[in-house]
Order: C-alpha cells, then sequence, then structure tokens
C-alpha cells in the first residue's frame, strides 16, 4: 500500500523536477500570470476614480482645491454660454463686469476653457450677476 502511495506521490511530482540538477521546481509559477492580471484589474478599476476633476464624497459634498469656495450660491450644468451671460439649467445669468473663472487645474482662467454641458459652480452678486465660475466636472 505504501508503494503505490509512493509511486502516485513520485508522478505528481516529477513535472516539476528539474531534470538537470534533480531539484523542485516551484509550482507557484503557474499562479503569477494569475496574480498579475488580478493586480492589474483591480489598479485599473481604481486608478480612474482618483483621475477625475472633482469627486463627490457624500451627498452634497465635492472634494475640490484648496482655492475653491466652501460654498456656492448655485451650481448646474451649462445650456449655453456667450460672451455676456450663460444660461445654467435653463436660468440666465449675466456676467459682471470683473467675472473670474477657475477650474481645478486653474485659479484663473478664461471663459473659453468652459463648454455645454459642464458642471459648475457660481458665485452672484447683489445684481444677481455672476461674479466668479467654478467648474465642478466636465
Amino acid at each position: 500500500m505504501e508503494g503505490i502511495l509512493v509511486i502516485e506521490v513520485v508522478q505528481k511530482v516529477r513535472p516539476y523536477i528539474n531534470k538537470e540538477d534533480g531539484k523542485m521546481r516551484h509550482a507557484k509559477i503557474k499562479q503569477i500570470p494569475f496574480m498579475i492580471i488580478l493586480v492589474l484589474l483591480i489598479v485599473g478599476v481604481t486608478l480612474p476614480s482618483g483621475i477625475c476633476y472633482a469627486q463627490k464624497l457624500a451627498k452634497g459634498e465635492w472634494a475640490f482645491p484648496e482655492f475653491y469656495p466652501k460654498k456656492f450660491d448655485g451650481e448646474g450644468y451649462i445650456d449655453r454660454i456667450a460672451k455676456d451671460e450663460i444660461l445654467i439649467d435653463e436660468c440666465g445669468y449675466r456676467f459682471s463686469p470683473f467675472v473670474k473663472f477657475a477650474t481645478p487645474t486653474r485659479k484663473d482662467t478664461v471663459r473659453s476653457r468652459f463648454r455645454a454641458g459642464d458642471l459648475v459652480g457660481y458665485i452672484t452678486n447683489s445684481k444677481h450677476e455672476i461674479e466668479s465660475l467654478w467648474l465642478l466636472k466636465k
């Protein structure tokens, strides 16, 4: 009985023995491609979330650079943007003569960086004109 068991073990181990020096090769080599694929899959799923301009942390809470205001007078999607006015969620606003534009990568930028469909936050003055427009998400 023991002889048969030894023969079975030798037959199972034989493919992992190096013929040149008679030493065992690592049986885990077959797992390496699987592990590499698993790591690449995990990195591929988690990395894109860190690349976004801004991510919503919780309901109503966003992560932005230090220079962004803590609170906006309003948020919405740009329907149309022109030289002196903007339409956000079907509400028209005029730009203040001293309007400032900002994105997560630039504190001071130009109006042409903003397009229809962008999610923006804005701050208005007492005349209900937009004093500053902040890109939240492209």
